[in-house]
């Protein structure tokens, strides 16, 4: 019963913590990341006790012009000795010109703390490929013939290698986690050729913070509040609340609100013990939901059979 009220008062406390504040700014997230924690946390690997393969597609505002789509597949799964787990990810982004391919590989460490409880530590590698295809951009600012010399080039493709780490604390009705997965300032642009002198851009690290936990009501329904907030150096603050109902232990349906910037509705149906999928849907809170049809997320998982005996219980997280 103290451990019960122990997690009810951390989760409560960190949700009203931070609920105040007013700012946010989008990050390249999927919106379901209940199911994809992997893509920002190495030390989510093997939480599943399986061989786990997720897909994601997500199409960020639908209508507008050189708009974000990411594509991102990812696979983690527990070693022999249940101490380890690895995973690994590979992803494509796109932003207007600008474009990025990725390979990540995480590493987990997981302690048992009590038959129910798990502490997992990871780390995570990345070498993404960054490319900025200006010539691609058709300029209304050409005027009697005139062109900047500034969009006559095409970057070459920059490596940008990275490391990061996390933490993730879970049993059977609760999670919470904390992670940096990119810790290395890269720039985005090579001093070597002085045609791509004018790029300024960095790749700035980030953290995430996320904590959830589950509410029975009775056998058919359970209550799933989650909480997200991420940070990148120098802007403010991501807060993303997410309410879900679970229904037979199979459909998952509940709205989203990532404060001053988007909102949205998401289920998911887990149509057998291996296969469950996923939508998301979500507006822009600001002048983009009158040019854009919001943005769409689909997401696959698949859970192949795990050899040992028993999971002891369902893994909502």
């Amino acid at each position: 019963m103290m451990k019960f009220r122990n997690s009810s008062i951390l989760f409560i406390l960190a949700f009203f913590s931070i609920f105040n504040l007013a700012n946010a700014q989008q990050d390249a997230m999927n919106t379901q990341y209940v199911v994809n924690k992997l893509f920002f946390n190495p030390a989510y690997a093997g939480y599943r006790e399986g061989k786990s393969i997720t897909l994601c597609q997500r199409n960020q505002w639908i209508g507008f012009a050189g708009a974000p789509s990411t594509s991102l597949i990812s696979y983690d799964a527990p070693l022999k000795k249940d101490e380890f787990a690895m995973g690994g990810s590979m992803f494509y982004d796109k932003v207007g010109p600008a474009s990025k391919f990725g390979l990540m590989i995480d590493f987990a460490y997981r302690m048992k703390l009590t038959n129910r409880a798990t502490l997992a530590f990871g780390l995570k590698a990345t070498l993404e490929m960054y490319q900025v295809n200006l010539t691609s951009i058709n300029l209304t600012s050409t005027y009697y013939g005139q062109t900047d010399e500034a969009f006559l080039f095409n970057s070459q493709g920059v490596p940008l290698p990275n490391i990061g780490f996390g933490v993730f604390y879970f049993k059977r009705d609760f999670y919470m986690g904390l992670s940096m997965p990119r810790m290395v300032l890269n720039k985005l642009e090579r001093r070597s050729n002085e045609n791509y002198s004018f790029l300024k851009g960095r790749q700035i690290p980030t953290f995430h913070y996320t904590i959830g936990r589950i509410w029975k009501i009775n056998k058919k329904i359970k209550i799933q509040p989650n909480l997200i907030v991420r940070g990148v150096w120098g802007a403010p603050l991501s807060v993303g609340v997410y309410a879900n109902a679970i229904f037979l232990d199979q459909i998952t349906a509940g709205v989203f609100y990532h404060i001053g910037e988007n909102m949205g509705i998401m289920g998911q149906w887990q149509l057998n013990r291996q296969l469950k999928v996923g939508y998301a849907v979500d507006v822009p809170l600001n002048a983009l939901i009158r040019t854009s049809f919001g943005s769409h997320e689909v997401i696959l998982q698949y859970v192949l059979g795990s050899k040992r005996k028993r999971i002891v219980y369902p893994r909502y997280f």
